[in-house]
């Protein structure tokens, strides 16, 4: 998978080098300061509003070009992780030209936890000669460095940034104090960037590895375990490979590691979760680094920018149950987008749910019903929507779509209700399977009832029946607001014969309400008594008969002159 990634990252990373991060990358919280150089200070603050970084100068003017400019500075002097400084872990900056701290390293009770002025003078020094780092593959690597690292011009400038530095620290401190500080204190000396880049190479040589004891050099070419996404010490043992001598679960070039920690940079940045490169990635973010926690190939190239993929064959939502809005019918839509198309069954099914709880725990406030069907149909949504594949998508419509039709009729949504049966019924005719023709089984049944014909109800008739019934003992209610839930006693009827008895209770119920001639209904309990079979409402073809009748247009408010209209 890493070498598949590379392959495309690459391409990418040679047509634009470290712009492709920098376009991205963030700024810490904190204040900014830069040492001129006639040493002179200048104060930013880069602060979070909502969403978004503000970096400003102390009268609150937005710089932008300045803040681009200690981008570039920052990317090349911050650590790649607290495990990995280059001294003291309280120091977070990895080159000379630079001093990264949190105030807090400088205030407080606790003395142990206060950064010392020895140990900045060792910081400083250790650039010097980088002699601190004394294991055979450290030594080795940084032969590479020995004219830049025993350079006197270099020596002194290191001497001359330390003597700056802590002449001006105290005053940086007071100011970070008198602004309230919570962060960050971030002090660059004002040097072109590309010194900036030269220092950082040595730094990262020797530490872009997990751990450089595991390196082995092969055709003068250096291998070792790759730092991103992958960690092997004494408290994982577990990701160690056993049976080979050497345990390291897989090796990466020095090219390629260093390629691996810009890419990781490039994703960590990225707004979106699901990134697309010739591959469906989902990152996270987690202890302040990316990682990767899905993957996928894709069946073609695509980009973040661009998710209108044309489905193959247009996707026509059909209003089967011929709803209506402010009186008039809906109209029959025509979707030829994927992205259209998840939009409207994140709206119709989920009620704008899904999208914001594709991944990780669903948000808590939602009801727990509604929370165990994202969690049980989200990853096909995934899959199709993020990776293409509809493997699963239409089995899962299938036995799903029914309980999201439940979901809105009991949060007394009849409206959404039909809108998730014909979403449901128009997915199903996507692919080639037979649905109900709703206005015929109308007709049909009207013809029934008014006939006094009682010949025995089909399986399809008899659930429809029910819930043309259901919906109707429910309009007898005198309650003002007839809620979805008064529907609840039909839907947990587990058969044909329980549903018949809850019709019968209901119609007991209202039977002073209905008017003792009314002929169409009393043949419509009549057939709905005689129908002797046992059948499962929670079938799923069942369910949506009944769900027909209970949302389509009621028969029994149809008046026989006007049936043909």
């Amino acid at each position: 998978m890493i070498y598949e990634i590379l392959e495309e990252f690459k391409k990418k990373y040679e047509e634009e080098g470290d712009k492709l991060i920098l376009d991205n990358y963030q700024l810490k919280e904190g204040l900014y300061v830069e040492i001129s150089s006639d040493n002179d200070l200048q104060y930013f603050i880069a602060k979070k509003q909502k969403q978004d970084l503000i970096f400003t100068d102390l009268n609150n003017n937005i710089r932008k070009d300045d803040e681009n400019r200690f981008k570039e500075r920052d990317y090349y002097s911050v650590y790649l992780n607290s495990n990995k400084s280059f001294y003291d872990k309280k120091i977070h900056s990895i080159n000379y030209l630079t001093f990264f701290v949190k105030l807090e390293s400088f205030v407080g009770e606790d003395e142990k936890k206060i950064l010392k002025r020895k140990i900045i003078e060792e910081h400083f020094n250790a650039f010097k000669d980088y002699k601190k780092f004394d294991k055979k593959q450290e030594k080795d690597t940084l032969k590479a460095y020995e004219q830049l690292l025993y350079d006197k011009n270099r020596q002194k400038d290191i001497e001359e940034k330390y003597r700056i530095l802590t002449e001006k620290l105290p005053e940086i401190i007071e100011k970070a104090k008198e602004l309230q500080i919570k962060n960050y204190i971030k002090i660059f000396f004002d040097e072109e960037t590309e010194k900036y880049k030269k220092e950082s190479e040595v730094y990262y040589a020797i530490k872009i590895f997990n751990d450089i004891k595991y390196n082995i050099v092969l055709n003068h070419l250096t291998y070792g375990l790759s730092n991103s996404n992958m960690g092997l010490n004494s408290k994982k043992p577990y990701l160690e490979t056993k049976t080979r001598k050497n345990p390291i679960p897989f090796y990466v070039k020095k090219e390629d590691a260093f390629l691996l920690k810009k890419f990781f940079d490039w994703l960590k940045y990225q707004k979106y979760s699901d990134l697309y490169l010739k591959f469906f990635m989902r990152k996270q973010s987690k202890n302040d680094e990316a990682e990767i926690v899905d993957f996928d190939c894709l069946p073609f190239k695509e980009s973040s920018e661009n998710k209108s993929i044309k489905l193959i064959k247009p996707f026509i939502l059909k209003n089967h149950l011929l709803i209506k809005k402010e009186q008039n019918l809906i109209e029959d839509e025509k979707i030829e987008y994927l992205n259209l198309l998840e939009d409207k069954i994140d709206d119709i099914f989920y009620n704008k749910q899904l999208k914001n709880n594709y991944y990780d725990e669903v948000y808590k406030k939602l009801d727990k019903s509604f929370a165990n069907l994202i969690y049980l149909t989200r990853d096909a949504m995934v899959s199709y929507f993020r990776k293409y594949n509809n493997k699963d998508f239409y089995p899962i419509v299938k036995k799903y779509a029914s309980r999201f039709v439940i979901e809105h009729i009991r949060k007394n949504s009849f409206y959404k209700a039909g809108q998730s049966l014909n979403l449901k019924f128009s997915i199903l005719e996507h692919i080639g399977e037979s649905v109900m023709n709703i206005k015929q089984m109308q007709n049909e049944m009207l013809q029934k009832l008014e006939n006094n014909n009682y010949e025995k109800l089909t399986k399809d008739e008899f659930f429809y029946l029910c819930g043309q019934v259901a919906r109707y003992l429910i309009g007898q209610s005198k309650a003002g607001d007839k809620k979805g839930d008064m529907l609840e006693p039909y839907l947990r009827a587990n058969n044909s014969q329980k549903l018949k008895k809850v019709i019968e209770f209901e119609y007991f119920k209202y039977k002073h309400s209905i008017n003792l001639h009314f002929t169409k209904f009393n043949n419509a309990i009549s057939l709905i008594m005689a129908f002797d079979e046992i059948e499962k409402l929670s079938d799923n073809n069942n369910t949506d008969n009944f769900l027909v009748g209970a949302l389509s247009d009621n028969i029994f408010y149809i008046k026989k002159e006007n049936k043909e209209d």
